[in-house]
């Protein structure tokens, strides 16, 4: 897992001037960042330096988001059968594009999210992440072939779907990512549904306090 956005900073240009060739990255974040679980690079840079980026070294199939507000953005994880990097993008390697896809699904199911939201942040409204937080996370054996199977099926069968902001509640979307991690890990999915609910219902998620109206 790795954090690139300094080193991009420092040694890359963002607006690519021609000298070397440019390379995607992710970069936006928040209601029109990211919306899609399949990954889509929004911007090209180019190093400073001749050679190859050494920052691509570090590009994965499956970006975490590191930081965003809980109620506005759509999604934790990205994945892509492409390895990107990205700024506010963090990613992860070592993983295959199979891995990655079923790792997504599972960080934006329902369990996935209530572990991270377990992590250190900054606030509740707008937690960042920073790569000892993630690494804290849990997630299913990806090891095992038919939770691997199962849940990258499903982000193939997402992955073309726009994805609500998470105060729209528990959307379509989000109840297939519940259902097939239940499948996968043989859970409930009656009681993950109901934890998916009780969460587009807390006020940090939804805009609005418990009882408040809102259209």
């Amino acid at each position: 897992m790795n954090a690139t956005g300094q080193s991009m900073r420092d040694d890359y240009h963002k607006q690519p001037s021609g000298e070397q060739q440019p390379f995607p990255i992710l970069a936006s974040k928040g209601a029109d960042g990211q919306q899609q679980i399949e990954a889509h690079p929004d911007e090209h840079w180019e190093w400073k330096k001749p050679g190859n980026p050494p920052i691509l070294e570090k590009a994965g199939f499956l970006l975490v988001t590191m930081g965003q507000r809980v109620s506005t953005a759509r999604l934790t994880a990205v994945a892509s059968d492409q390895r990107h990097v990205g700024q506010g993008w963090m990613p992860v390697t070592g993983l295959n594009a199979q891995q990655a896809k079923a790792v997504a699904v599972f960080l934006n199911s329902t369990p996935g999210r209530l572990l991270i939201l377990r992590q250190p942040g900054k606030t509740l409204s707008f937690p960042f992440y920073n790569p000892a937080a993630w690494l804290s996370v849990g997630i299913p054996d990806i090891t095992d072939e038919q939770i691997v199977e199962t849940l990258a099926e499903c982000w193939v069968q997402t992955r073309h779907e726009i994805v609500p902001q998470f105060r729209d509640g528990y959307t379509d979307v989000r109840r297939r990512w519940d259902t097939a991690v239940s499948e996968a890990m043989r859970w409930d999915i009656d009681k993950i549904a109901q934890l998916g609910e009780l969460l587009a219902r807390e006020p940090y998620v939804k805009g609005v306090a418990y009882g408040q109206w809102k259209a």
